[in-house]
């Protein structure tokens, strides 16, 4: 029964090294094709999601407005006021699309390999109004915020985000967490971890940052 454990753990091992040894170059055939082939199919790599809360406020009065000797006026009119909250919440996936990844992703030197990655993308995948919290004042003459119109404040709302994603750090998360998961797939083709870098193309910038809003239909 030894016998067979220690057998079992020698064939364990030999399988592991070889697994190292022979992907980066089987049978003296370039694995590089291989390699892409493997990654593209990753297709889209989720790599981080954000939760976010935001209120948004509105506030609008009637005003009685007009022009008096060639001067205008605009004059509060009492009981005409209008305000809300709405509180929301926000989702943000941050991802990498690999459906074009090629040759020109990748830099290989010796034992060294760098994969330089497509330009990390957003996603909003979902906004919701917490309808039971929302807060509203509504003045005796005027009439209560339609339906209609808390869609377009939810729309403002989800555009506010949106503008702030330069500022969240999203695209080193987006380095970082696409590293975790393809440092161990390079290893698998017989890279040490030490000789694998993972970067971006150099110009590319926080603010440039595509970002498609699923909640939209028309998309943006």
């Amino acid at each position: 029964m030894r016998g067979l454990s220690y057998f079992m753990a020698v064939m364990l091992l030999f399988g592991v090294f070889s697994c190292g040894k022979s992907e980066r170059d089987v049978g003296g055939v370039d694995s590089l094709p291989m390699l892409i082939t493997k990654i593209r199919s990753t297709s889209r790599l989720y790599t981080t999601e954000y939760k976010v809360h935001k209120i948004v406020t509105h506030n609008d009065e009637l005003k009685f407005e007009g022009s008096l000797f060639g001067h205008e006026f605009s004059i509060p009119i009492p009981a005409g006021e209008r305000k809300i909250a709405i509180p929301m919440d926000v989702t943000l996936k941050g991802y990498i699309d690999f459906e074009g990844f090629s040759e020109d992703n990748v830099r290989r030197d010796s034992n060294r390999i760098e994969l330089i990655l497509p330009d990390p993308e957003v996603a909003l995948t979902s906004s919701r109004i917490d309808h039971d919290r929302v807060q509203d004042h509504v003045a005796l003459f005027r009439r209560r915020f339609s339906d209609e119109e808390l869609s377009s404040y939810e729309r403002q709302g989800r555009a506010s985000v949106i503008n702030t994603i330069p500022k969240m750090g999203i695209e080193e998360k987006a380095r970082q967490n696409a590293a975790r998961v393809l440092i161990p797939l390079l290893q698998q083709f017989g890279y040490a971890e030490q000789d694998i870098t993972i970067s971006f193309r150099k110009e590319f910038a926080p603010d440039s940052i595509t970002v498609k809003d699923l909640t939209n239909p028309a998309g943006k």
